[in-house]
């Protein structure tokens, strides 16, 4: 038997033991109360050993499909161990990672960093973006770790201090602290990386209806707005939203998240953007959305897409795109899986929950194929090029899109699986679809985030396996071919096709008007913005002919100021006169006037019914478990 004063001495000395075993890795301390002056204060501690250490900011984050990271917003930097100020350098051969050496005897850095955010106009971007009333950080902005060590294994506390009066939602679990901060629950860095946090002064969660499988799991929509009076949220997207997550519980069978948040930001001063996460997502838009009924088709589609990320990229992942220390370059020759078979399903869930009318699914795709219809980038890049590209693509100007090609991937890989559900419901004489599909490719134990790799030829089997044959070959003509010769054939065997007529195209106004941009790219061929400047021309098109080119001002129709009204009734007039149409230009101070010879009227794309192949367009949109919403 041992003294009581020696017991307890042991008892001590344990007690210490095992609460350093459990201290955290990585703390941070997140102090954004001076955010309405786009200025952010994070200090960490973390724990490292003595030596030559080189810390990383994350540079690849999933989702984001190419290097990203606080090299632009840091403004400020102070490592300190054992209280003494050390000295740093970057790595020229890679500027995400500083070299220090860490001293005898110091078991954690001090690391202190101010953060300068984007100001408005900045444009899209993953970055965190605020208003004078709202904030969106992205906590990949405001850390650093060790090089080399995978952010699964370090445990990490974060704690978030917004503005008084301000509130906080993620999709981690938060308790008040000290000082007026939140602290989140302790995680790993992975998943608090994918957990951004959302602050605001004007705040609501609205609660979704759940449904099966694990219908008592929380589904909700945070949301954060410039004003009081943008917070209302209409009773029918109450039940709209309950559809969309009873439609997405059917077509995956389960649930990879222990509950699911949207993070919905509403201003018209922040950059908007929308990023996928496990748990949650970041969803940016205007303010007046969910109080313009004319906007909310669009959140609808957002929010759609950024939910199935949910399981087709952040739980079935391609092999290439995994990146556990952030460090390691993503390859993205699968985002023809990753993001355009979320785009396909996005709208489709959405038709499906009564959140889209099939009508207004239907004048969306012709909008798309009609882009690509005149789009000569499609002659010398192939599709599948542009999911590689992909981090080019994303930062590319508007000028040349057309004959460059944007992030195709995104639309164009909707005609390819819209020609994979054709063929698989030809293959088994209409007993399989592109729904049986998702049900085996997306299997898997519901609960808590998970990521289960994959690589193309999984894609191949798993298709086989419901319908047999060769499906690389039908896919890799999606994405290897000049053209567009296949994606008009995956339309077609949907049942539809892309005609042009003078009637507008209700989905283009819409885009129209919230873009402020005029789209006469089916036409004369020309795409402008809000003042007049011609972002991007058409080659080949009657426009580009006559001498127009990106950057250049339309000063003048017809002798007349230009409005998108006096170019349309130009067209219509050249259309019976059969006289070229006058376009007065600025080019760099120099004025210039063109002759356009066009005579065909105003363009705009709709679907028409094929009439000699089955519609097959329809029963993919129609609901599988929910009555839409009125």
């Amino acid at each position: 038997m041992i003294p009581r004063t020696l017991f307890n001495a042991i008892l001590a000395a344990l007690a210490c033991s095992a609460a350093a075993a459990h201290a955290a890795d990585l703390t941070i301390h997140l102090d954004a109360r001076d955010v309405a002056r786009k200025r952010i204060h994070t200090e960490m501690t973390l724990a490292v050993a003595p030596g030559a250490t080189t810390l990383v900011f994350p540079e690849w984050i999933p989702g984001e499909h190419s290097p990203s990271g606080p090299l632009d917003s840091m403004i400020g930097l102070v490592i300190e161990g054992n209280g003494q100020r050390l000295a740093w350098s970057r790595d020229p051969l890679d500027i995400f990672a500083l070299r220090l050496n860490v001293p005898r005897g110091t078991n954690e850095l001090h690391i202190t960093l101010d953060s300068g955010l984007s100001t408005e106009g900045d444009g899209f971007t993953a970055s965190p973006t605020s208003s004078d009333q709202l904030a969106v950080l992205p906590i990949n902005e405001f850390v650093l770790y060790q090089k080399g060590r995978d952010a699964e294994n370090i445990r990490t506390v974060l704690t978030v201090i917004p503005p008084q009066g301000w509130g906080v939602a993620t999709a981690l679990d938060t308790k008040p602290g000290s000082g007026g901060g939140f602290e989140l629950e302790e995680a790993s860095l992975t998943r608090v990386i994918d957990s951004p946090v959302q602050i605001g002064r004007y705040m609501k969660r609205v609660d979704l209806p759940g449904s099966a499988p694990m219908p008592e799991l929380r589904h909700d929509i945070a949301i954060a707005t410039d004003s009081a009076e943008a917070l209302a949220f209409p009773e029918e997207l109450v039940a709209g939203y309950g559809n969309l997550v009873a439609e997405a519980g059917a077509l995956f069978g389960s649930r990879m998240y222990r509950h699911y948040t949207w993070l919905l930001t509403l201003s018209d001063h922040v950059a908007h953007f929308g990023l996928e996460h496990n748990e949650s997502s970041d969803n940016r838009r205007d303010e007046r959305t969910l109080i313009d009924s004319a906007l909310t088709p669009w959140l609808a589609q957002l929010l759609s897409h950024e939910y199935i990320h949910s399981w087709n990229g952040k739980y079935r992942r391609p092999q290439a795109l995994l990146s556990p220390d952030y460090q390691k370059p993503m390859d993205g020759s699968l985002l023809w899986v990753y993001e355009g078979l979320t785009e396909f399903w996005s709208d489709v869930l959405a038709t499906r929950a009564g959140l889209l009318v099939p009508e207004q699914y239907r004048e969306s795709l012709a909008v798309i194929a009609g882009t690509f219809d005149t789009e000569p980038g499609a002659d010398w890049r192939p599709l599948g090029d542009t999911a590689v590209a992909a981090q080019q693509l994303y930062y590319s100007p508007a000028a040349f899109a057309s004959s460059r090609r944007d992030t195709d991937f995104y639309d164009g890989s909707v005609f390819l699986w819209l020609d994979v559900d054709a063929e698989i419901r030809a293959r088994t004489n209409g007993q399989a679809s592109l729904d049986d599909f998702m049900q085996r490719f997306y299997a898997g134990q519901s609960g808590a985030p998970q990521v289960k790799p994959y690589v193309e030829q999984d894609v191949y089997d798993t298709l086989a396996q419901i319908a047999p044959g060769d499906w690389r070959a039908l896919i890799r003509r999606h994405l290897d071919e000049y053209g567009t010769k296949a994606l008009f054939g995956g339309l077609e065997r949907s049942g539809w096709k892309l005609e042009y007529t003078a009637k507008n195209n209700f989905w283009l106004e819409y885009y129209e008007k919230r873009k402020q941009v005029t789209e006469r790219r089916n036409s004369i061929g020309l795409r402008l913005d809000k003042d007049a400047l011609i972002t991007d021309v058409i080659e080949g098109r009657p426009a580009a002919k006559a001498g127009a080119g990106p950057g250049m001002t339309l000063i003048a129709v017809n002798g007349r100021k230009y409005t998108p009204e006096i170019l349309d009734a130009a067209m219509v007039e050249a259309q019976s006169s059969k006289k070229p149409i006058e376009l007065l230009v600025e080019n760099n101070e120099f004025y210039k006037s063109l002759s356009v010879e066009y005579y065909d009227g105003p363009r705009f794309p709709h679907l028409v019914a094929t009439g000699g192949q089955a519609d097959t367009l329809s029963s993919v949109l129609a609901p599988k478990v929910t009555t839409p919403a009125k």
